[in-house]
Formats: C-alpha cells, structure tokens, sequence
C-alpha cells in the first residue's frame, strides 16, 4: 500500500546505471517523478533546476560520493530541508556512523528489495509532510498571537484575558471530545475573538465608566469587523463563527445579529460562556472582579437565557476540574 503523495520528486544519485533503472522503474510505478544523476557533482547540476521532495543517493560513488554530496546539500539553506536516504553496498558501520554524524538516518542496502524501497521512501515522505505541517501551525499561531496582541495591547483592562479565555476554550473542547481540527480552530478563535476592536476609538475601549448609547453602538460592531478582517485570511476563515457569534445569546437578544438557541454556531455558544466567567472575575473598569462562585451561580441562573445550558453545564465541569 502507498502513501497518498502523488507525483512527488525523487533526486536519484547512483553511478550504476543498471541499480538506477531498476529503482527509477520502481518508483515510477509507485507515481513518483525521478530525476537521476551518476554521481554527487551531476546531482548538483539537477538541484540547480529542480528540488526534489526527497532524495536518495549512493555513499561509494566517483568525482563526489554521497557524504560530500549530502554536505553540499545542506550547505544551501533553500535545500536544507529535503529528506536524504542512502544507499550503501555493504552498510558498513564506517559508513552508517558518517551518515548519521551530518544528520542521515535513512539507509538502504543494496541489493535493495523494491518493497523495501517503497515502503521507507513513502516513511520519510510522511514524517518530513508532518514536520511541514507542525512548522505551518506554528506559524499560524506566532501570527494569532501577534494579532490577539495588538488588541491586548490597546485595552490595559483586559492584560491576560486572551490567554485565559483561550485556555478556557480549549478545556472545554477537550471536555466535550472536539476533534484535533475543530480545536486548533477553537486556539485560535478564542485568541481572536476580540480582533474587530481594532476600529473601535480608544476613548470608546479605554474608557473608566459605563459606555454612552452611542459608544456602546460602536462597541457593538467589533463581532461583524473582526469577521471582515479574519475574512481576508484563507488560513483564519474557520475562526470567524468564534470572533462573530460570541456576544450572540440563546434568547435571542445578543447582538450582531440577535441569534436564538441552535442557531447560534456551537462555537460562538462556548466561547460565550468563558468569555463571560473571565470578564466577571477579573476588574473592569465598569466593574470590580466578582468571586467565582458567584460568576458561577450567574452562568447558572442564565443557562437557557443568554447561555447554551449544555455549555454551561461543560464549563462548570472544566471548572471542577480545576
């Protein structure tokens, strides 16, 4: 059984020309794209027009054999990357000691069986695909965060609100057994539920007292301006049900759009319930913190009313737990 990469590139460096077309034959039935080269010099060559996925190379070769090959390789930061698997001809621990020194782990020894061929370069390109995809999540969470940041940065009130109501919401989709995409969405999401602040003035976010009808209107549309900013964002798309949906309530009377029970995104429910816990148990500048256990009779009193009763009832447990 292959791995499910189609068309991926193959750089491989062999001086035997009979060993190559039997490997190339191999992995061109499995649906690779194979470019070859007969020793570390020529491969080069090919690197200068193609980077391949991975690359599989030959340690005895003439004019440059694999370990100079695999240290010019890596001397380039734009090839630094790719996967290498060698081959040797007796997997000598001279041989396996030097590969593994520069960082090489994979090896094939020849004679090498296709099966065997198959089944590690499909391994190697798995386990680099999940290095990638670990280096984009990480990515995309430094920029949530910087993000999440500029608002924090604007309202001195709510220092650590995000940070708290995101470890809230993650407590509670592990309570509720989100799976592992639905809770990367839910991280971010609560990181960002507040970005559409960012339009709102700062005599309106920084103010010491209880808003006007006019600011509070302003304060209002920070749901719908966070949906457009995170709507121009391919990879933050799937975050926008959080930023618009959590000042909605079960009742129907939240805003933006007055909502009513399940029609109400799961994910705005949840995060309505922890972004409220946080605001009423840390100081506001409307308000003093309030106890916990009294912040926890209100979500009580409220499930049904501005709350998901079902979210209340799995927030209560997160608590609990704590």
């Amino acid at each position: 059984m292959t791995m499910p990469f189609q068309r991926k590139q193959i750089l491989l460096v062999e001086d035997s020309r009979d060993i190559r077309d039997v490997l190339v034959n191999t992995l061109e039935k499995e649906r690779y794209t194979v470019y070859q080269a007969e020793n570390g010099q020529a491969a080069l060559k090919v690197l200068q027009l193609v980077t391949p996925d991975l690359i599989i190379s030959d340690i005895n070769m003439p004019r440059m054999n694999g370990i100079e090959f695999y240290k010019a390789v890596r001397q380039n930061p734009v090839w630094t990357a790719i996967p290498f698997i060698f081959l040797s001809a007796n997997n000598t621990p001279e041989d396996v000691q030097a590969g593994r020194s520069l960082g090489v782990e994979d090896y094939l020894t020849k004679p090498i069986d296709p099966r065997d061929l198959v089944s590690i370069v499909s391994a190697r390109l798995l386990r680099a695909a999940q290095v990638q995809i670990a280096q984009i999540g990480q990515a995309y969470l430094e920029t949530v965060n910087v993000l999440a940041n500029v608002i924090e940065g604007r309202d001195p009130y709510t220092h650590g609100h995000v940070e708290r109501v995101a470890a809230y919401a993650w407590q509670m989709g592990t309570t509720l057994n989100w799976s592992v995409e639905a809770m990367r969405n839910l991280d971010f999401g609560a990181r960002l539920h507040d970005i559409g602040k960012i339009i709102v003035p700062d005599h309106v976010l920084k103010k010491n007292g209880p808003l006007t009808d006019v600011e509070w209107e302003l304060m209002k549309q920070h749901p719908e301006s966070g949906a457009k900013i995170l709507n121009q964002i391919s990879h933050l798309k799937s975050t926008i049900p959080y930023v618009l949906r959590h000042h909605e309530h079960w009742d129907g009377t939240g805003y933006p759009h007055g909502l009513k029970g399940k029609d109400i995104p799961v994910e705005g429910r949840l995060l309505a319930v922890v972004d409220v816990y946080d605001a009423l148990t840390t100081n506001r500048p409307y308000h003093p913190a309030r106890p916990p256990a009294e912040v926890v009779k209100f979500l009580q009193l409220k499930a049904g009313v501005y709350f998901d009763p079902r979210m209340v009832e799995a927030f209560l447990d997160v608590l609990k737990k704590e």
